[in-house]
């Protein structure tokens, strides 16, 4: 059991600035770390590298965090999305004691603030009526991490963490109180939780829980301690040799970019014969963020696509696109480039004349 201290902010802010470019996989321009420090856990995290102790020894309890929030929230633009994910889960033991997520989501639903929980715990069912209600006001998501269906391998993975099957459930029971929910397949370890047959286990079981969307991103080895803490993972989970991921990262904190192509091309396969979405579907967030992050959502999410099937001019196009838009630079004939052109143009409220500025 890790050690609370029970702490104020001071001057600390709550909230990230605002993003340069938005997330595409969780549709924020804000992040939210409501507690330091996290009792999960779990080895391959990266929060570890910004912990001079370890990352489950001690959790920090921000008991002004709500004032801090609701003050900062003063200079946030209602269509603005905040996603509860940064460096620790929102919903660990300590929530159960101090409640200072459920405070903060009360903040958000207060000023009707769109909002993205991510989680592994499926102690945020105590607050299914509280998203229910931000949902409806505005936009509440619940995405939930997952990297194996295997509950064996999770245990060795990440065992303090609820089962997988118990988080399915979770994202089951909120979508039927019509809360909308994802999952994050996040990271995928290579040798590990890259197999087909383990990656083909996973989807299906997103898709029999009904699932509004999937995304997926790859482990990260940012440092060298950091590596070190991968390698043990390795030996312990299987007989992988510390050398099996030399070629993969090349001493780089990223998986080579062909690895990530091929198996990118395979998941999005198998996700689209499964009819599950590889990123939150434009009807969940249609009409509740502000025009512009809608529309550099839409462009962002087409790119993905089109970088994974091999339209890498048109993907590098959409990327800059959403960028500028997201920034207030709204071009109407570079727009007209993008097939989305209709779509965009709808969502901004663009009339028939070119225009360019905010």
């Amino acid at each position: 059991m890790a050690y609370y201290i029970r702490d104020t902010l001071g001057a600390t802010p709550v909230l990230s600035a605002r993003r340069p470019t938005i997330n595409e996989f969780f549709l924020s321009c804000y992040t939210l770390s409501v507690y330091t420090g996290c009792e999960f856990g779990c080895p391959y995290c990266d929060s570890w590298i910004f912990q001079d102790r370890p990352l489950n020894e001690y959790v920090r309890v921000p008991l002004d965090l709500p004032q801090h929030l609701a003050a900062e929230l003063e200079q946030v633009e209602r269509g603005d999305l905040v996603a509860i994910t940064a460096l620790s889960d929102p919903y660990q033991p300590a929530e159960q004691t101090y409640r200072i997520t459920r405070q903060a989501l009360q903040v958000l639903a207060d000023r009707r603030q769109p909002c993205l929980v991510l989680t592994k715990s499926v102690a945020v069912l105590e607050d299914k009526a509280l998203l229910q209600r931000m949902n409806e006001q505005s936009l509440a998501v619940v995405m939930m991490t997952l990297v194996t269906a295997d509950p064996h391998l999770s245990e060795r993975l990440e065992g303090k963490a609820p089962p997988p099957a118990l988080r399915l459930e979770a994202l089951g029971e909120l979508k039927r109180a019509g809360v909308p929910v994802g999952v994050a397949l996040v990271p995928i370890m290579p040798y590990v939780t890259d197999r087909q047959t383990a990656l083909r286990a996973l989807l299906r079981a997103c898709a029999e829980a009904g699932v509004d969307f999937v995304v997926w991103d790859y482990l990260h080895i940012p440092n060298e301690r950091h590596r070190v803490r991968v390698n043990e993972i390795l030996a312990r989970v299987g007989t992988f040799p510390a050398s099996y991921y030399r070629d993969l990262y090349q001493g780089q904190p990223v998986v080579n970019p062909l690895y990530r192509q091929e198996l990118d091309a395979e998941i999005l396969t198998r996700c689209d014969g499964l009819g599950l979405e590889v990123r939150a579907p434009h009807r969940l967030f249609a009409g509740r963020l502000s025009a512009r992050n809608e529309a550099a959502l839409l462009l962002k999410h087409a790119a993905f696509r089109d970088r994974v099937q091999g339209r890498t001019l048109m993907a590098d196009t959409q990327r800059t696109l959403a960028d500028q838009v997201y920034g207030g630079q709204i071009d109407q004939a570079a727009l007209r480039e993008t097939p989305l052109y209709p779509q965009l143009r709808e969502v901004l409220g663009l009339g028939g004349a070119d225009r360019s500025g905010g």
